[in-house]
């Protein structure tokens, strides 16, 4: 408020003063803050990059397709508008008025074991009808060892052997398919299995689902030397692409 005495009207420039003050609030009564009206727009692409759970290993590269991407108007706090990238993981925000933008996406975190998204932010200062263009910006993801295509399979056979023979002269049996026997599955540098599953009425097995890695395929076989311990049969198997096969034949155990 412009508070006016008697005294001062009759000042010289006193009028000046009046329309000078008027002008002034006028001008700041009609200062857009930053959002929506203006002829400025934000753009940019996203690229998603995916690994296995550790990051050890990236699966495959691509646009980021229908993935949110959020702005914040000048200081203030609330979401001011959200976006979802198109198939070739664009993204734009339009008719923006100059001034302060912060916009920023969710991405997963290579540097942290926590299995959490963190945020992406980035500060921009729009000037009158500029077009800001952020590039290329990256999202990393992360897949479980069972969200791919690859395959693994096998068959397990079992020697059995008389009860009459003995170590070192066994005498066999007969050879079958091993069935319902308990065949496990480990993904990269796991310390624990990630499957187990049993074999068919033929001895087969098949581990379905699996991203590209190392693989670890194992299950135990009675020592028939005579230890107390069973013994651990492996075998190794790399998936190096998607839909790949991968037979690691026939595994032999044997029963005394």
């Amino acid at each position: 408020m412009i508070e006016i005495s008697k005294a001062s009207i009759g000042r010289p420039g006193f009028f000046g003063f009046i329309l000078a003050a008027v002008f002034s609030l006028t001008l700041s009564s009609c200062e857009k803050a930053e959002g929506p009206g203006g002829t400025g727009s934000i753009s940019g692409s996203m690229v998603r990059e995916l690994y296995n759970d550790d990051f050890s290993l990236k699966l495959e590269e691509g646009p980021a397709v229908d993935e949110e991407i959020f702005i914040l108007y000048g200081n203030d706090e609330s979401l001011g508008d959200r976006e979802f990238t198109s198939l070739t993981g664009a993204f734009s925000f339009n008719y923006l008025r100059p001034g302060k933008y912060t916009v920023y996406y969710f991405t997963e975190d290579s540097a942290t074991v926590l299995d959490e998204d963190i945020e992406k932010v980035m500060e921009i200062q729009l000037g009158d009808g500029e077009n800001k263009k952020l590039g290329e910006l990256k999202q990393l993801k992360t897949a479980d060892w069972n969200d791919g295509d690859g395959t693994i399979r096998g068959v397990v056979k079992l020697i059995n052997y008389t009860n009459e023979s003995s170590w070192p002269n066994l005498i066999i049996k007969d050879i079958t398919f091993a069935q319902e026997q308990e065949i496990y599955l480990t993904y990269g540098n796991h310390t624990f299995y990630d499957e187990r599953i049993r074999t068919q009425n033929d001895g087969s097995f098949e581990f379905s689902k699996l991203i590209p890695g190392d693989y670890k395929v194992f299950l135990y076989s009675e020592d028939v030397s005579g230890g107390t311990e069973m013994i651990t049969i492996t075998r190794n198997a790399t998936i190096t692409e998607r839909e790949q096969l991968i037979d690691v034949g026939e595994i032999i155990i044997e029963k005394h």
